[in-house]
């Protein structure tokens, strides 16, 4: 049981923001359920991951069948204005606001030691999002009030206004607190922040 118990808890210390004593917690607790759990848990997390797709257009996780996820695929959306996330989760912050652009997920933020920029995020894809929608008139930077997240807002909004625009570039404003996550963020804040983009 020592064995399966560690391998699990190594997997579950993948999971974003689960230490050691947490992952372990997780695997005895999976370890001592009844197969009936543990098969419907298993089955659950693979049929999530079978019908996951990723939208050829923005870019988020989403469950469905369509290249593109439902906000895409929204024909009374305005494509002029895309924010800009650092991940898919992000986007459900914006539910219950009046935003009615569309979204780009960038995949990660960009670490402050990191030299190539280009590595680990989809901004290469976004760069040429930008050369290629002739129509685009505003992206919202919409990151984490962190290090990072103003590190990678600062190094788009470098890349992007090389050469000069034809689009104005915006950051969300200070109505969310510093160290703020955006998928926790609460509807009143974010709309603050929206309104006093800068």
């Amino acid at each position: 049981m020592e064995e399966y118990a560690s391998h699990l808890a190594k997997l579950f210390e993948k999971l974003p923001g689960i230490g050691s004593r947490q992952a372990k917690r997780f695997a005895y607790f999976i370890l001592t359920q009844p197969n009936d759990y543990v098969n419907n848990f298993a089955d659950t997390l693979k049929n999530a991951r079978n019908h996951a797709r990723t939208c050829k257009t923005c870019l988020r996780t989403f469950e469905g069948l369509n290249p593109l996820c439902n906000i895409c695929n929204d024909k009374s959306r305005n494509p002029d204005t895309i924010i800009v996330v650092e991940k898919s989760q992000d986007i459900d912050a914006f539910k219950n606001t009046d935003f009615n652009g569309i979204f780009f997920v960038l995949g990660g933020l960009i670490p402050i030691v990191q030299k190539n920029i280009l590595a680990s995020t989809n901004i290469q894809i976004l760069i040429d999002k930008t050369k290629n929608q002739k129509s685009l008139k505003e992206i919202i930077l919409a990151f984490p009030i962190t290090p990072n997240g103003e590190y990678t807002d600062q190094v788009i909004r470098e890349v992007l206004l090389s050469p000069i625009p034809t689009f104005e570039i915006s950051s969300l404003g200070r109505g969310l607190s510093t160290g703020t996550e955006l998928e926790y963020a609460d509807t009143a804040s974010l709309l603050a922040s929206l309104k006093k983009r800068e």
